[in-house]
């Protein structure tokens, strides 16, 4: 972790203790072991997941999703057609 210049006894009071934690640091600043670890993680679910993402969607869902759809195009038809109004 990287060391920080002290603040003047005013900043220290003004702002609460951080009581645990890492510290914040800029998202592209990745450590070996955050990249050794968003590796594994990775690769783990998609070891874990891959085969129930590549399950066909079912029927019941698909039909779902399809009158949905249906239903939003109306509702969007029907607001354009009152705001010309």
């Amino acid at each position: 972790m990287s060391k920080t210049a002290p603040r003047p006894a005013e900043a220290d009071a003004a702002v609460p203790a951080r009581t645990s934690g890492p510290e914040p640091r800029a998202p592209d600043a990745l450590t070996d072991d955050d990249a050794f670890l968003d590796l594994w993680l990775r690769l783990e679910l998609r070891e874990s997941f891959d085969a129930v993402v590549a399950e066909p969607i079912p029927d019941d869902l698909l039909r779902l999703i399809e009158e949905d759809r249906g239903e939003r195009e109306r509702i969007r038809r029907g607001r354009a057609r009152g705001r010309r109004e």
